[in-house]
């Protein structure tokens, strides 16, 4: 009854809105960039003779037609809405690269918007997956017209988060990306630059220009999105190494999401609560855009950097976590702790004695199937990964059963003593939570090329039998494990099509023709303590520098309405029983 009541109350309230914002103007313009090249670009005003007024400018690769919603939703608020197809996309001239004109199409289109009668000379940017990328290398170009960003589920560095991550080829997420997009024509470029390099890799990288970066942002993400990551870096990248416009300004979320999940409580084989449904980040834009474009003071500075979703058990309604936490830095003050690998198959924090070590085949024609995951166009999220875990090339290392709840927020990083009898090779690390009915539900994993090992911008071949000392990156995340469960890692060669399978070969990808079976050993004695790094948590530190945060839709109504703060309280309501009207976040999945 009561969200029926809530559902009536919206109608009525978008009915209103709309009854009181007046009509919408749409225009289409020919945007020339400064090569020439035309853009498509779809303009909505709020009324006929519209005064100057911040702008929301989303580009898209996409169809700027599937957006109309979201353009006649703002405008009547409003906000001129300008929506663009990027180049080579759709109603746009020019050939499509994939985001590699961003950094000088996005700056090109905003000093347009900014000669426009109704446009009072600051623009603020929205979007999220290929509408939040293309935002990044427009910051990057430092364009005086910019006033801020909304960014959501989107890596700042293509090379290392969406096309090589820990120098292995993302197989299906670029692949099927491309396809889908009609664009494969620039696989053998991205193929014969796996490399990364300035020269090549420069325009969708901002890893050698934060301090260019000169405007706040918000940083949405989810532990379980394709570039989870990257958002995660290209906040840290803003917060702390930015520009004077940027240090200090910009905002984190991260939550329990797959792409395109925020809206949604299934992710991957797990139901979260409800409270795990992003229904407040709308107020937070809205906070930012009306104090950076329209000059108004308002709330923006007072919310805290950093929010952040700690998953827990979700079968257990009493077990610690599956709450958000608010926090002034990215990552929170933490304890790097060993688990270290035993012969036994026993994760432990115990510093490990002369074991022997352990070896298993990979065999590239026969690699492991992925199972869930930081997925895009494959299942994503949570899988159990019982399936895979008996295979003779996966070594499984578990915890005893945890007598207390353990809890990990941050960074998650794999040192490993290896060798192998190839000269390349994949070693892949799983982390994941043993429940006690024995489910073994996947939270986060990485992959190395060992080729890549020092280095993403050369090749080291292996010795046979030599051993190497390397570090996964298994990206971050912020978990607690219940009592009664038990931490698990899982050590492989390979997670196919999520990645590559690597022939074992020394050619490139590209000129590849055939594949070794490979011989690959992890050392575990005392001289070579392979082990899992995990961001342990002390509860101490919880209390005393984050705050546990509950979010209700029925509070934040209230306390919407007592602030008198009449606009957001709309815009959250309709976001949040219309869907996809507001927030073109949700309909991501099915875009891609």
């Amino acid at each position: 009854m009561k969200h029926k009541k809530i559902i009536f109350i919206s109608i009525i309230l978008i009915i209103l809105l709309a009854l009181l914002s007046g009509c919408v103007q749409k225009s289409t313009y020919m945007i020339p960039m400064r090569d020439g090249i035309k853009l498509a670009t779809d303009v909505y005003l709020p009324s006929k003779n519209p005064e100057a007024h911040g702008a929301i400018l989303l580009r898209t690769p996409y169809n700027k037609d599937l957006l109309f919603l979201a353009g006649r939703n703002w405008a009547r608020s409003g906000w001129p809405i300008i929506i663009q197809d990027m180049r080579g996309r759709f109603n746009s001239e020019g050939e499509d690269v994939v985001y590699q004109n961003d950094h000088t199409d996005g700056p090109d289109t905003l000093e347009w918007i900014v000669n426009q009668t109704w446009s009072n000379g600051k623009v603020a940017t929205f979007g999220g997956s290929a509408l939040g990328i293309c935002q990044y290398y427009m910051a990057g170009a430092n364009p005086p017209e910019l006033a801020c960003q909304y960014i959501q589920v989107a890596t700042p560095n293509l090379h290392k988060h969406a096309i090589y991550q820990g120098g292995q080829f993302r197989y299906n997420l670029v692949y099927r990306w491309l396809e889908n997009q009609g664009s494969l024509n620039v696989l053998p470029e991205l193929y014969e630059n796996e490399n990364y390099t300035l020269e090549v890799w420069t325009n969708v990288s901002l890893e050698d220009n934060w301090q260019d970066i000169n405007v706040p942002a918000v940083h949405i993400g989810g532990w379980y999105d394709c570039f989870c990551q990257g958002t995660v870096d290209g906040f840290m990248g803003y917060q702390y190494l930015g520009g004077e416009g940027a240090r200090g300004k910009s905002k984190l979320i991260m939550g329990p999401w797959t792409h395109g999940g925020a809206g949604k409580v299934k992710q991957g084989e797990l139901i979260y609560p409800n409270n795990s449904v992003n229904n407040f980040s709308s107020g937070l834009f809205f906070d930012m855009i009306n104090e950076f474009t329209m000059g108004q003071q308002g709330n923006f500075d007072e919310w805290p950097p950093v929010y952040y979703y700690v998953m827990g058990d979700v079968n257990d309604t009493n077990a610690p976590g599956n709450e958000w936490r608010s926090g002034e830095d990215w990552p929170p003050a933490h304890i790097d702790t060993n688990w270290y690998l035993h012969e036994n198959g026993l994760l432990s924090r115990t510093y490990p004695s002369e074991y022997e070590s352990m070896n298993y085949n990979y065999d590239p024609t026969n690699p492991v199937p992925t199972k869930g995951g930081q997925n895009l166009n494959l299942p994503p999220g949570p899988h159990d990964q019982s399936s895979v875990e008996d295979r003779d090339d996966v070594l499984v290392f578990t915890s005893d059963v945890l007598t207390e709840p353990y809890e990990a927020t941050g960074p998650i990083k794999a040192r490993l003593y290896v060798s192998s009898d190839c000269p390349d090779t994949d070693f892949t690390v799983k982390l994941t939570d043993v429940y006690p009915d024995g489910r073994s539900m996947l939270i986060t994993d990485g992959i190395l090329r060992m080729r890549n090992r020092n280095g993403s911008d050369h090749w080291e071949f292996m010795e046979a039998d030599e051993i190497y000392e390397i570090e996964v990156d298994l990206w971050s995340t912020s978990y607690i494990w219940n009592t009664g469960h038990r931490i698990r890692i899982a050590v492989s060669s390979s997670n196919y099509p999520r990645f590559l399978n690597n022939p074992n070969t020394d050619n490139p990808i590209a000129k590849n023709t055939t594949y070794n079976i490979a011989q690959n050993t992890i050392y575990l004695d005392s001289e070579h303590p392979s082990s899992i790094i995990v961001p342990e948590i002390d509860e101490k530190l919880i209390n005393s520098k984050n705050k546990i945060i509950n979010y209700d839709d029925d509070s934040n109504i209230l306390k919407d309405i007592l602030n008198s703060r009449l606009r957001k309280f709309l815009e959250n309501l309709i976001k949040s029983h219309t869907n996809q009207i507001l927030d073109p976040f949700f309909s991501y999945e099915s875009e891609i």
